[in-house]
C-alpha cells in the first residue's frame, strides 16, 4: 500500500544567499560538505521523492546544489530579503515550475543532521494519518523547521489547515553561531 506513494513527492529547499546572522549559512562546511548538501542527499535517498529542487537567489548556492544533483530555480531578487516568507518563495516556484507531484517536502538548507529516515518518518505519518501537512518537531515537541510535508494545493488556500500532524525528528537547525558550534561539538563526540 505504501509503495503507491513512491515517487509521488518532490522536495524543495529554499536557500537564500544573504543570511544575516551567519554569513553564507547554507553553504557553511560541516564534515567537509556544505550544509545544504545534507538536505539534498537525504531527499534523493527517499523512495517517496522523485525530484529535488533548490530555490535560491545565489548563483553560488545553485551551483553547489547542482553538484549534489539538485535541480535549481533562480529566485527573483524581490523574494530574497529578510521580510520574504517561505510560503511566498514556494508559491512563486510552483507558478514558474510545473511539477506533476501532488505532495511537497519542504526542507531546511541548514539542517545537516537530516537523513532520509527522518523524511520518510514524516511522510509515513502524513500517509498513515491522512494529514494535509506534517511538521517535524524536536524532543520537546517544538517545531525544528527541518521538514514540512504538505499537499501542493494547500499552499494556495487562504485558511489554516486543520489536519496537521507532527513527527519527532529532533534535528538541529543552524541559525546562530551557537547552533553551529553545538553541531561541531556533537560531531567530535561521535
Amino acid at each position: 500500500m505504501i509503495e503507491k506513494y513512491y515517487n509521488k513527492f518532490f522536495a524543495i529547499i529554499p536557500a537564500r544567499g544573504n543570511s544575516k546572522r551567519i554569513k553564507n549559512k547554507n553553504i557553511l562546511l560541516y564534515k567537509n560538505k556544505p550544509l545544504i548538501s545534507y538536505s539534498i542527499v537525504a531527499a534523493q535517498k527517499s523512495k517517496f521523492i522523485k525530484n529535488v529542487y533548490v530555490s535560491s537567489d545565489s548563483n553560488k548556492i545553485l551551483n553547489i546544489s547542482k553538484l549534489f544533483g539538485a535541480k535549481t530555480y533562480k529566485r527573483p531578487a524581490r523574494l530574497a530579503n529578510d521580510k520574504t516568507y517561505k510560503l511566498q518563495v514556494i508559491r512563486e516556484f510552483l507558478k514558474k515550475i510545473k511539477v506533476k507531484e501532488k505532495f511537497i517536502v519542504i526542507l531546511q538548507a541548514n539542517s545537516p543532521e537530516i537523513k532520509s529516515k527522518h523524511i520518510n518518518k514524516c511522510i509515513n505519518h502524513f500517509i498513515k494519518f491522512s494529514r494535509d501537512e506534517v511538521i517535524s518537531v524536536d524532543k520537546n515537541n517544538n517545531q525544528d523547521s527541518a521538514i514540512r510535508i504538505i499537499k501542493k494545493f494547500k499552499l494556495f488556500e487562504n485558511n489554516f489547515g486543520t489536519h496537521i500532524g507532527f513527527a519527532k525528528t529532533d534535528l538541529i537547525d543552524i541559525n546562530e553561531y551557537s547552533d553551529y558550534t553545538k553541531l561541531l561539538k556533537n560531531a567530535k563526540k561521535k
